[in-house]
């Protein structure tokens, strides 16, 4: 907390230099957000910072009940009252006026009178589905997360990376992985999928960002005999169809995008994302890859669910199926830096360590586990807030 004169006049000049300040760009926003709260840390007392801390565990628990009651997509219409909200939810008055105070304290609905209260940006992002069954999906986290003080203690303070004996069987009691125990939870499953709909780079598509029809066809001579692009554990589809339209229609025909999953996935895809171009194959990625010599495999936040002996075995059934000097591997998914990790990325490793003994894995790791697999990275661009595309292709 700045005290002294030297200190406050710091704090000045960076707030001056604020009215410079360039937010045409998501990177040269995310560094002014940082001079931001750069400032904000120097003028805070410690010891407020500490309480916020301590209390934050309330916040969630909240955002989760007034998810379940619709309360931000209702607000998406217009202001309400609390007494309305309680009409419409059939819930206490005085609760939802408690939890509103939750999410106006944390900046998610703004109050405009007394008991009053209007939708921010953040409460329609919150209302939109993919965060919607996300913030479902987070209660679920939050149970596994309760138990990691208490598991890591009996564990003498290991680091977790077991997907079949780790703090999500020890939370749940049940000897079974994550993705298997929750299989016959349909609701669980379609609020699973839907999350996964959601944009995870800010500003454009990571399809536009990294610029990816260039690197699926500049130097090289396109084989139509083979497809052109596999998906593999790639949900409903909801990142072939970014890729489609990002490439000529001449060469994305039928057989040639082909998107692979567990069966129970496969047979959920919704009739309005069904693709008729779309090869839809029912597989399992931990058994060999049954397309082969496809220009790109791709793994898009699947790898971070999984601890390094098992993302070995898919990198390792993938590779197998690649030809040499024409296919090319492409892993989306956290490039955790080595200091300075943002909070988001944070939040998915500890998720990960909860739900699968696994991790977002830094430039290092992600290096190391490739090569294990025979693969060799060709290049490796990383957005802003630490979203990266690791771009391999066999080491021989």
């Amino acid at each position: 907390m700045a005290t002294n004169g030297t200190e406050l006049d710091g704090v000045m000049a960076a707030i001056a230099e604020l009215s410079t300040g360039d937010i045409s760009s998501p990177t040269s926003r995310l560094q002014v957000i940082q001079k931001c709260q750069s400032i904000i840390e120097s003028l805070q007392d410690p010891r407020m910072v500490a309480m916020e801390t301590l209390t934050s565990v309330v916040m969630y628990p909240c955002i989760a009940v007034l998810n379940r009651l619709d309360i931000f997509k209702r607000l998406t219409i217009g202001p309400l009252t609390a007494t309305e909200l309680a009409q419409q939810t059939e819930a206490d008055r005085w609760l939802i006026v408690r939890l509103m105070r939750a999410a106006t304290a944390w900046g998610l609905i703004k109050e405009i009178g007394p008991e009053t209260y209007q939708a921010t940006p953040a409460s329609f992002v919150l209302a939109a589905p993919p965060c919607a069954a996300g913030l479902r999906v987070g209660e679920k986290t939050h149970k596994i997360l309760d138990a990691l003080p208490a598991y890591l203690k009996e564990t003498n303070y290991q680091n977790p990376g077991s997907a079949h004996n780790g703090l999500f069987q020890y939370a749940f009691g049940t000897d079974k992985e994550s993705f298997d125990f929750f299989s016959s939870d349909k609701e669980h499953v379609q609020d699973f999928n839907t999350f996964m709909t959601i944009q995870r780079t800010q500003g454009q598509q990571w399809t536009e960002q990294f610029n990816i029809a260039s690197r699926i066809l500049d130097g090289v001579t396109i084989d139509p005999a083979v497809p052109l692009v596999v998906d593999i554990a790639g949900g409903v589809g909801q990142d072939l169809t970014l890729v489609k339209k990002t490439l000529p229609a001449t060469i994305t025909t039928t057989g040639q995008l082909v998107l692979e999953d567990l069966p129970r996935a496969i047979d959920g895809v919704p009739a309005d994302l069904h693709d008729p171009d779309f090869t839809y194959l029912r597989h399992d990625m931990f058994t060999p890859q049954p397309v082969n010599g496809a220009r790109i495999y791709m793994v898009k936040h699947v790898l971070h669910n999984w601890p390094d002996n098992d993302a070995l075995k898919v990198l390792q059934n993938i590779a197998a199926a690649m030809t040499p000097g024409y296919s090319k591997l492409w892993i989306l998914d956290s490039v955790v830096p080595d200091t300075g990790a943002e909070k988001k990325i944070v939040a998915l490793d500890i998720a990960m360590l909860g739900f699968h003994g696994a991790l977002e894995r830094n430039r290092e790791q992600w290096t190391t586990l490739l090569d294990a697999a025979g693969l060799r990275i060709i290049d490796l661009p990383v957005l802003p807030d630490g979203y990266g595309l690791i771009e391999a292709e066999l080491a021989v």
